[in-house]
């Protein structure tokens, strides 16, 4: 057993094992899922804001 990068053997077996680690990828998908929302509503703004920022330049000039 490769034990130089940190890999053990389960040491919950069975039912239970399964059951943690079951919670652990339903609460990473939730976790990624809430970033994945966050992430995409920071790009949104950031966008609306040099838009908006581009937009006011453009029309100051014209004036």
């Amino acid at each position: 057993m490769n034990t130089g990068g940190r890999l053990a053997r389960r040491p919950l077996k069975g039912r239970i094992g399964d059951a943690v680690l079951c919670a652990c990828g339903h609460n990473i998908r939730k976790i990624l899922a809430r970033m994945r929302v966050r992430w995409c509503l920071l790009l949104h703004l950031t966008k609306a804001s040099i838009w908006r920022e581009r937009h006011y330049q453009s029309f100051a000039l014209a004036v």
